[in-house]
């Protein structure tokens, strides 16, 4: 990747393109408006084939479709009017990205990878923590990483509600019937999205709840482990026994709060808390909602907790009502919004050790020189 701006070159064809993948181990590809082949089924196509490659889409306006761009494997859509500034910007995330791939701990190619675990928490309820789950998985499932949610608020989780699922069989359904019979496999009773996204969902009923164990938990964590890039764990508002083995398990914890008094007193004793059980080091505090509060400033809210704030999430009620009530991630949804810019950046922190700001791509002045016009 260090030498990706020497290596660049235009392709007429999807014949070209493919002949010159073959040649490189990891490689950003923009597809820009003038293919004469449908965009989204080429994204498709080279996502599969060349899983160490990272796509753009450049298109005419009237031609974006978020959804199918999505679905297609694309790292990021773009308009052929947009800022140069933001073709540079997506241009140094792919970089990152393909990077990622080709040497971190997350390349595709390593059969014996072991998947990230993140695990969402908060001890009160109403601060946003299912819907950044979500929208976290659904962000990191756009660069191409296979990610798995695993909803741990046994009696009420709402994961599969916001991706717009009904789920067949749960994680309740996985211990009576897979692990007390000695197969203990899980892959049957994920519910995969559309997007790609995997989930095991929460029981049905909360008193299912009641039927699992850390030692589920535990077993379960490990196994799947082994089949994906990212896990994803949703956790309820409180410490129980399986929150906390999720904790235990993860390489990054995610305390969600926000600029509340109820909220800040119960995010100090989550933190409190979890030094005790000596896990402070993999709290990453999210300040979620945030926006001018009285009194509340995010100082405040560092000195409350004793720990530096790692990222924020502005307020945006209508787009994230909208998310919820339409099943559909607002990452995916409203990607250019504030909110869903904030939850990408997170996202991309999890999976990137160390920001690559010194890493640039020259990009020509004249962006439509990027794409040769077919005659």
């Amino acid at each position: 990747m260090e030498d990706v701006k020497k290596r660049a070159a235009i392709v007429d064809t999807t014949v070209d393109l493919k002949h010159a993948l073959e040649d490189v181990k990891g490689s950003i590809v923009i597809i820009g408006p003038h293919l004469q082949k449908d965009p989204y089924k080429v994204c498709q196509d080279l996502s599969l084939n060349y899983p160490a490659s990272a796509i753009l889409l450049v298109l005419n306006k009237q031609d974006i479709d978020y959804k199918k761009a999505m679905f297609s494997g694309a790292l990021d859509i773009l308009d052929i009017e947009c800022e140069e500034s933001e073709l540079i910007e997506s241009v140094q995330k792919a970089e990152e990205i393909v990077k990622l791939k080709v040497e971190g701990n997350l390349d595709l190619n390593d059969e014996g990878k072991k998947a990230k675990v993140v695990t969402v928490c908060s001890t009160k309820g109403g601060v946003g923590k299912t819907t950044i789950s979500v929208n976290i998985a659904a962000a990191l499932n756009k660069k191409n990483l296979k990610v798995a949610v695993l909803d741990l608020d046994l009696q009420f989780g709402d994961v599969s509600l916001l991706f717009d699922q009904q789920p067949s069989l749960t994680i309740y359904d996985w211990v009576k019937q897979s692990y007390e019979n000695g197969d203990k496999s899980f892959k049957r009773y994920m519910t995969k999205h559309s997007s790609g996204v995997e989930i095991l969902a929460a029981p049905t009923l909360p008193e299912f709840a009641e039927m699992i164990t850390g030692e589920h938990i535990a077993y379960l964590i490990e196994a799947m482990k082994k089949e994906y890039d990212i896990i994803i764990i949703d956790t309820p508002p409180s410490f129980v026994e399986t929150s906390l083995v999720a904790l235990e398990n993860s390489d990054d914890i995610l305390l969600i709060v926000s600029m509340d008094l109820p909220a800040l007193k119960n995010g100090k004793l989550a933190v409190e808390t979890l030094n005790l059980l000596e896990l402070k080091d993999k709290i990453k505090i999210i300040l979620n909602r945030d926006t001018a509060s009285d009194g509340i400033t995010k100082e405040v809210v560092e000195e409350v907790l004793a720990m530096k704030i790692k990222g924020t999430i502005p307020s945006d009620y209508p787009t994230v009502i909208s998310s919820v009530n339409r099943g559909t991630p607002f990452v995916t949804m409203a990607p250019r919004t504030p909110v869903a810019k904030s939850l990408m950046k997170i996202s991309e922190q999890l999976v990137t050790a160390v920001p690559l700001e010194s890493e640039k791509v020259e990009v020509k002045k004249n962006r439509r020189s990027l794409f040769k016009k077919k005659k």
